[in-house]
């Protein structure tokens, strides 16, 4: 007799965040998390770059026009749903912690009993990056590894809460197309607010 084990679930989460420069008035951070799902979300990111014109700028640096475009593929992908998450605070001061608290509460919601996760941040240094892991490990979140994403190795889930974050904050400064494409992300389960 064979005695079957759980397996692990494997998570992967990419973190960016934006609004330190805005002097306090807000701090935004944005998080994805996917699993088994992983590669065949990552091929149909990669289509939608392409097909929107946005392809792999960042937010931005992306013409307006391939930015909305872009989201409304978003808006259209069901293997998101559940998957995206953001928090607006209003001290950028502690960002890190603010993204290590956000990314947290993100993690536990997609997370099983039995898991572990792979951390993926844009832009932190070495010891952002390592205060990020000492926050999440403090959270009770079970990391694998926490890793900052150099420009160079940027991948389509850095751009999609990069996207996540330029979104939220123009939409925020009183851009209409970005408050009704969020609410359409919301609306259809895809985004949701911690």
């Amino acid at each position: 007799m064979t005695v079957k084990t759980k397996r692990k679930q494997k998570l992967y989460a990419y973190i960016d965040e934006t609004g330190q420069d805005t002097e306090g008035h807000f701090f935004l951070v944005s998080v994805l998390v996917v699993g088994k799902t992983r590669d065949r979300l990552a091929d149909k990111l990669r289509d939608l770059e392409n097909s929107s014109r946005k392809r792999n700028a960042k937010w931005h640096k992306a013409r307006p026009e391939y930015r909305m475009t872009y989201l409304e593929g978003v808006a259209g992908l069901k293997e998101l749903k559940g998957k995206l998450f953001f928090e607006a605070f209003s001290d950028p001061k502690k960002y890190v912690e603010l993204s290590s608290f956000t990314a947290a509460k993100a993690i536990l919601r997609r997370a099983g009993e039995d898991y572990k996760v792979s951390v993926f941040v844009d832009g932190f240094n070495a010891r952002e990056r390592d205060l990020l892991s000492r926050g999440l490990r403090e959270l009770r979140v079970k990391t694998r590894k926490v890793r900052s994403v150099k420009k160079d190795e940027n991948d389509e889930f850095i751009r999609l809460v990069d996207a996540i974050c330029g979104a939220v904050r123009d939409a925020l400064e009183g851009q209409a197309w970005a408050r009704d494409v969020l609410e359409k992300l919301k609306a259809r389960k895809i985004l949701t607010e911690l």
